[in-house]
């Protein structure tokens, strides 16, 4: 049990509160099923946050590939390498299944959406559909991979 709880902690969390649900109620004084939907809610909180933090990454892969801006790409791989750091610490297989990458897509599209021009005119040079892998948005491998401008 304490393996899935270091290596997939969203499952644990969801195991937990079922475990909990199903205890006999023995004592009046604890709240098993408020205590399960609060551990259930740590581990959407962990869903969640990898949501946002791979939208992040898919606006500013976004941002890189198609502003045609040189200024500020600096500044945009540091930010997409920080959010990739913090994204393989929350990782999991169940929060990797969890993740729904079209919706983070089309969030990611709405971020840049209610920004000044330039940036909102990249919604008419973006693709439908995201152009861009798992693999390519959370950055794994040795290198960090970051698309051409086009």
């Amino acid at each position: 049990m304490d393996n899935l709880y270091d290596d997939d902690f969203y499952a644990w969390t969801q195991q937990q509160a079922d475990l909990l649900r199903r205890l006999p109620v023995t004592s009046n004084q604890l709240d098993a099923e408020l205590l399960a939907e609060e551990i259930e809610d740590l581990g959407r909180s962990e869903v969640r946050s990898a949501q946002s933090l791979c939208e992040h990454i898919i606006e500013h892969l976004l941002k890189l590939e198609y502003s045609r801006l040189t200024e500020p790409v600096g500044h945009w791989e540091h930010e997409i390498v920080g959010w990739r750091i913090q994204l393989e610490k929350t990782l999991t297989p169940t929060i990797v299944a969890k993740l729904d990458l079209p919706q983070r897509y089309r969030d990611a599209l709405r971020l840049l959406r209610r920004q000044e021009p330039p940036m909102s005119e990249i919604i008419g040079r973006a693709p439908r559909e995201c152009p861009y892998t798992f693999d390519q948005i959370a950055g794994t491998g040795d290198e960090d991979w970051f698309p051409e401008p086009r």
